[in-house]
């Protein structure tokens, strides 16, 4: 068996959901960088994302609302600021880090707990031959105007289903935690039929309307504090499996796995 393979790159682990025909409609846009695809995408959605291609933390990442047919609201960390289209790729430009490729990304209108958005993470893990959940949280945003909701930025991760039952939104929690699992599984079972992946963390988003969207995988996810929000049974799995896929990554490494 192959040992598991760490793909940063966003864009990579995102194509082959959009050449997926049913995961292709729970994939929010996404294109390379450019002055082209950054105008037509803030005249496409009322709001879009720009952030590395390779990146964690929610570092590097920028909000774009679009205020009027002129005017623009750019956001990142604390900062606010309303510009112009060509203020804004300026600013854009300004805080891209030199020799890094960036993506644009459309936006999510995220369901929210007391005004705050907040996204789902689930841990798929793979020890045998099949996929399994063994971790899930949500993670709430500490501000209603939150750029990102990651928990490295000072956000709050909570159980899932807790958040689920007290959004503002009118979701119904076991319906919604179905098609988390449903569409979790989906989304790794494609991803990897392309790549040798043994662990994902999803990061998935919940809308206003109640569907669910694919926002990002990650191949090394960081789980500190994910037991304070899980039962002891689900992160025994957790345990078990990240044990399992360490001592084959080990004997991967001093060739006695093929």
């Amino acid at each position: 068996m192959k040992a598991h393979k760490i793909i940063k790159s966003k864009m990579k682990k995102t194509f082959p959901l959009k050449q997926d025909s049913f995961l292709s409609h729970h994939v929010p846009e996404l294109h390379w960088f450019s002055t082209k695809s950054l105008k037509r995408m803030v005249e496409s959605y009322p709001q879009i994302y720009v952030k590395p291609n390779r990146g964690r933390k929610g570092i590097g990442i920028s909000r774009v609302k679009q205020l009027s047919e002129s005017e623009y609201e750019l956001s990142y960390g604390n900062t606010n600021k309303r510009v112009s289209y060509p203020e804004l790729v300026k600013e854009l430009n300004r805080r891209f880090v030199p020799g890094k490729s960036y993506l644009v990304q459309q936006g999510i209108d995220l369901a929210t707990v007391n005004g705050c958005p907040f996204h789902i993470r689930v841990v798929m893990q793979k020890p045998m031959d099949i996929w399994r959940l063994t971790v899930t949280s949500a993670i709430v945003a500490k501000r209603k105007d939150a750029v990102v909701t990651n928990v490295a930025r000072g956000n709050t991760e909570f159980p899932m289903v807790q958040v689920l039952k007290n959004c503002d939104q009118k979701l119904n929690p076991m319906n919604m935690i179905r098609e988390i699992v449903d569409l979790s599984h989906q989304i790794v079972n494609v991803l990897g039929a392309r790549f040798p992946f043994l662990v994902v963390g999803l990061d998935l988003g919940i809308d206003k309307q109640g569907k669910v969207w694919f926002i990002e995988a990650n191949t090394k996810p960081g789980c500190k504090g994910i037991d304070k929000v899980n039962n002891k049974e689900s992160y025994q799995k957790y345990r078990e499996a990240k044990k399992w896929i360490r001592g084959n990554k080990r004997r991967s490494k001093n060739g006695k796995s093929r």
